[in-house]
């Protein structure tokens, strides 16, 4: 069994910062046809250019799970259900729920933390103290921890800020104490690999078309990759 982690796909009809957005969905085609994985997950940020036909071409293809990020067409990932699964298994996970892939148990919090506004463009964003409950419910209930957020880590001294954002998204992974917490949001490198000193795994991965990486992973062999376009840039032997 496979899956195959992405996050801040960014699929939009632009250029931004000299980079062409619109090529980001024939890209993610291109490595689930490479790949073949039973499951891909996103942890947000699609881009605003995702509609359901092009959505349901994809889910004809591969099981899909999601969280929402902070840059998406939310009711579209709403409406959209699986169509490999027997039981029209929404694609959208809800904050706090747990599914299983594999033996393992996958929970999920939405969203990015805000100390001001509770949306934007129509997605929700959460205080910290939220997203830290959370975290807390999901306490010794799962193996594979999916956020759109990212804490604070001492990779990203003097790049970004140790604020009550970033410590509660620490607090809330140090709640849940899960085996891997994948996250995203971040574009300041491809990837970044960090184990907690509580034996939590960090990945951090950029699939926008700025970085183009994903993450690869195993359930059975416990094996963790990352790669980049076609070619893996890491790899784990066990989780």
């Amino acid at each position: 069994m496979k899956a195959m982690i992405i996050s801040d796909l960014h699929y939009d009809k632009r250029v931004y910062d000299g980079i062409d957005q619109s090529k980001a969905w024939n890209w993610l085609l291109g490595i689930v046809e490479y790949h073949k994985p039973e499951l891909l997950i996103s942890l947000g940020d699609w881009g605003e250019a995702i509609n359901e036909d092009e959505l349901y071409e994809l889910l004809k293809k591969v099981r899909v799970w999601s969280i929402y990020g902070n840059h998406e067409n939310l009711e579209v990932l709403k409406n959209v259900y699986n169509v490999l699964t027997e039981n029209r298994e929404p694609i959208l996970m809800r904050d706090g729920e747990i599914r299983e892939f594999a033996g393992l148990r996958f929970g999920a919090i939405n969203g990015i933390i805000a100390l001001r506004r509770k949306e934007r463009k129509g997605i929700p964003r959460k205080r910290p103290e939220e997203f830290i409950e959370y975290g807390k419910r999901l306490s010794g209930k799962v193996d594979v921890l999916l956020l759109h957020e990212s804490p604070w880590i001492e990779e990203y001294k003097g790049v970004i800020a140790r604020d009550e954002r970033t410590s509660a998204v620490a607090i809330a992974i140090h709640e849940a104490r899960p085996k891997l917490v994948f996250c995203g949001h971040l574009h300041l490198s491809p990837y970044i690999v960090y184990k907690f000193e509580y034996g939590t795994l960090y990945i951090r991965i950029d699939s926008s078309q700025k970085h183009r990486c994903y993450a690869v992973f195993y359930p059975n062999s416990r094996k963790l990759e990352v790669w980049k376009d076609f070619n893996v840039t890491y790899e784990t032997e066990k989780f």
